[in-house]
């Protein structure tokens, strides 16, 4: 039997107040006192705050204040000029560290990013004990006094799940696998990475208070709403790591993807009919890898709702395969993550982002029965490039009756 692909896991490391952070970790006279950091002049009635210690935080002081206005609430409020370089050095400490965890480590100034699929970390610790560690290791290498960590199975969740922790005064939260949906839904759109404080502003003004508000708007009122931003945020409402829905539409715009949609004649929220049709996209899909003599080393699904809302989810494929019973497994297990809803559905999409060659490599591992089904795929294709993808039809595929 080919071996299963390790289960994928990132880690979030998350530094409220950065700025603050990194002047009272190289300045032992400003540990434990209130100030605020400033890259103006601070004697302006221009400047504002962008960040401030966790003392200042204690007297309602925030970032984004007027420094004037905080220093009305907190007369004598200390203000320091920003320092690059220091948060620079703490930068690189941190990316250091991280390395030790993984080569997969990105870390752009108050945020780290772990890619800890497959690592021996990952296998001997559970997510939320891993993502633990990963904070005291931090602490200590850094001098940071406040830190969070979260754990998921995608990006997008990870970083949620730091800012959770953040928010709940927790060392670190987890998201297990599958439950992304239900765990994103009823917080609140400040958890949500990577939206610009305009946008935060409207979400704001229109009274949004949690992601599954966001969501339920759907992508065509939040883009009329929003404007361009709309669109990202209906992609992270929905649970989706922006850079990978980039990098696969890029893949599809340029050609280089392998894809297959089966439209629904109606609209259809029966579990097993549905279970069907996911069935019958996969086919196409294989008949199209096989065609053209390629393997997918990830799956993309897509399914659209008779209301128009549509959701999209990937997994990679390990080893890479044009098996129909692989992919149908894989294409399954999406399926049941994305279907959320109990509203009809008009339409089931699969993409095979960049497919590599086959190589015609035989899986060492490969069974008797796996070989068979491979020789009986190769025929059904043969037999399909002659006459048509509609020249054989599988009974799994086809309603009884």
């Amino acid at each position: 039997m080919p071996r299963l692909p390790p289960p994928p896991l990132f880690l979030a490391l998350e530094a409220p107040d950065f700025p603050a952070q990194a002047i009272a970790a190289w300045d032992d006279r400003l540990r434990g006192r209130a100030f605020a950091v400033v890259d103006q002049d601070p004697d302006s009635h221009k400047t504002f705050i962008i960040a401030c210690s966790p003392a200042a935080r204690e007297m309602n002081v925030r970032a984004g204040m007027p420094l004037a206005a905080a220093r009305r609430r907190l007369p004598g409020l200390e203000a320091v000029l920003r320092n690059p370089a220091w948060e620079a050095a703490l930068g690189d400490e941190l990316r250091a560290l991280c390395r030790t965890y993984t080569p997969e480590a990105e870390v752009r100034g108050s945020r780290a990013l772990l890619d800890m699929t497959g690592t021996p970390a990952a296998r001997a610790l559970q997510p939320k004990a891993l993502a633990r560690k990963l904070r005291r290791d931090a602490l200590y290498a850094s001098g940071l006094v406040e830190l969070s960590a979260g754990a998921a199975s995608t990006r997008l969740m990870a970083q949620v799940m730091a800012r959770l922790a953040a928010a709940r005064g927790e060392a670190a939260a987890a998201c297990p696998a599958g439950e992304e949906a239900d765990m994103l839904s009823p917080l609140p759109p400040a958890c949500l990475p990577g939206l610009s404080p305009q946008c935060r502003e409207r979400i704001r003004r229109y009274s949004l208070a949690s992601v599954g508000q966001i969501r339920g708007l759907g992508r065509q009122a939040l883009a009329i709403r929003f404007g361009g931003e709309g669109e990202k945020l209906y992609t992270l409402a929905c649970g989706l790591d922006l850079e990978a829905v980039r990098a696969e539409r890029h893949e599809v715009a340029a050609g280089t993807a392998v894809a297959a949609e089966t439209v629904l004649d109606e609209d259809i929220n029966d579990d097993d009919a549905l279970a069907r049709k996911v069935r019958l996209t996969v086919d196409k899909l294989v008949f199209q890898l096989r065609s053209q003599g390629l393997q997918a080393d990830r799956l993309m699904l897509a399914i659209r709702y008779a209301d128009g809302k549509a959701v999209r989810k990937t997994l990679p494929v390990r080893p890479r395969t044009d098996a129909f019973r692989i992919l149908a497994d894989k294409a399954q297990e999406l399926f049941r993550a994305l279907y959320q809803r109990r509203v009809a559905l008009r339409a089931i999409s699969l993409c095979a982002p960049s497919p590599k060659p086959d190589t015609g490599q035989v899986d060492l591992f490969a069974s008797q029965v796996d070989r068979r089904q491979a020789a009986l795929g190769d025929a059904l294709a043969k037999i399909r490039g002659r006459s048509g993808f509609a020249a054989i039809v599988s009974g799994a595929n086809v309603e009884g009756g």
